[in-house]
């Protein structure tokens, strides 16, 4: 009998050693039975920063135009038909998968998420699974408000349970685990293609500070949940896709600080070692890729500026390899197809495109206002400015090269060097190696 006990006490033994202590402490679920299989193709689209406000939260009056105008180029007025827009295309192409990177809402306002998750709905019916993970903007959001006439009204911004619970069928539900610390879960869309949904935003300290927390960071806690959950897909012979709100690699050097990771260096690390390809991220608004270490950080325009476009990803089951492009959204051609005449939306490209254009000419001309130049030369080099930006947000900078790098203004800009304008020109000029809307990924199996 002693003997059959130190037999079951070394195999006890041996089975605890045998466990991976990575995964010890988290509990995942088995991958369900009715997903894409390894053998398959799959085709994923990916947006972000749709800024989404309910209609019911504002009249069109006074202080809503007000908003806009004081704001960053936001299309917010549009966002119905822009979303109407991309829910159409999915409806055409029947992507598998929907991948939303947060600041899905304007605010964190309920009505909002209510009203997207009633959208996402109406997606999933189609055929393609939705995964979302929330921004900075989307919860616990100090700056939630209704506009009504020439006020400004302010109301409630949901919690971080509310989220979960307004988008349980969004990923939520079907996560193999979800982190006890934060809102972050790994799903299984796939048999070998993982989402990691990592929830990097600060919103506990919102309510003190009386406004949304820019930064964004992974806890040590989080971090451990995440080597547990490469642990596991690696013992499913699955790839993992991180998915974030914040960058993880520093895409502009005068728009970094908020926007990046502030522990990128550590997360950096830890993917590295994890074999990462690429990460999916948000938050900056513009079209832009960098490579960090051997991962790609590829940031997906947002929806709701110009040019209103979204990223596509195909996977090669047979080789194992990524592709991503973006494709812009074509509202005019959903105008037509609804018999939709309002001009601005079947003239959407022109349109879109001066509506950001004035937002850009107006922050160059302000920003140039203290300084020597003459009138005519802030309005060069704010038209300048048009283009730039527009080139920047598109992943397109690489032209400036052919054109506005050789112009004569632009040596105007050297005598303004103390301002956040010439920095800001200065970054936009400094990425110009690469068209940021197309990337082949190898698989790091072959």
């Amino acid at each position: 009998m002693r003997f059959i006990y130190i037999i079951l006490s070394f195999l006890f033994l041996f089975i605890g050693c045998s466990v991976n202590k990575e995964e010890s402490s988290f509990s995942f679920k088995n991958p369900q039975t009715k997903y894409i299989t390894s053998e398959q193709e799959l085709t994923m689209f990916v947006t972000t920063d749709w800024h989404y406000l309910a209609e019911s939260l504002t009249d069109n009056g006074v202080a809503f135009q007000q908003y806009l105008e004081s704001g960053d180029g936001k299309q917010l007025q549009d966002m119905d038909e822009i979303l109407d827009t991309f829910a159409y295309e999915v409806n055409e192409t029947k992507p598998d998968l929907v991948i939303i990177s947060g600041d899905l809402t304007n605010n964190g306002e309920k009505a909002s998420h209510k009203a997207i998750a009633k959208r996402l709905a109406k997606l999933e019916d189609s055929g393609t699974n939705v995964f979302v993970i929330p921004g900075n903007h989307d919860i616990a959001n100090p700056w939630a408000r209704k506009f009504s006439g020439s006020d400004q009204v302010k109301i409630d911004s949901i919690k971080a349970n509310d989220f979960s619970s307004i988008y349980q069928d969004f990923g939520y539900e079907e996560a193999l685990s979800t982190d006890p610390k934060s809102l972050s879960y790994l799903a299984a869309p796939s048999e070998n293609v993982w989402l990691l949904m990592l929830d990097t935003n600060h919103y506990t300290t919102n309510k003190n500070k009386g406004y949304p927390e820019i930064n964004g960071s992974l806890s040590p806690e989080t971090i451990n949940w995440i080597k547990a959950c490469f642990a596991y897909a690696k013992k499913k012979n699955a790839h993992i896709i991180p998915v974030m709100h914040h960058n993880l690699a520093k895409h502009n050097d005068a728009l970094n600080e908020g926007y990046t990771l502030d522990n990128k260096e550590q997360v950096t690390e830890i993917l590295n070692r994890y074999a990462t390809s690429f990460v999916l991220s948000g938050h900056i608004h513009a079209q832009d890729i960098h490579q960090t270490g051997d991962i790609y950080d590829i940031v997906t325009s947002a929806l709701s500026v110009y040019p209103q476009q979204y990223g596509v990803i195909n996977y090669d089951a047979s080789t194992q390899d990524f592709m991503y492009e973006t494709k812009k959204l074509n509202v005019a051609a959903w105008a037509k197809k609804i018999g939709l005449q309002e001009h601005k939306f079947i003239n959407f490209d022109s349109y879109s495109a001066n509506y950001f254009g004035e937002f850009a000419y107006d922050l160059a001309y302000k920003g140039l206002k203290e300084t020597p130049l003459s009138d005519e030369a802030k309005k060069e080099l704010a038209n300048m400015m048009i283009v730039m930006n527009q080139r920047f947000f598109s992943g397109t900078e690489y032209l400036n090269q052919s054109d506005l790098l050789l112009d004569r203004r632009f040596k105007d800009w050297k005598q303004i060097k103390e301002t956040f304008l010439y920095r800001y020109m200065q970054s936009i000029q400094s990425d110009n190696n690469q068209d940021d809307n197309k990337l082949f990924i190898p698989s790091k199996n072959n």
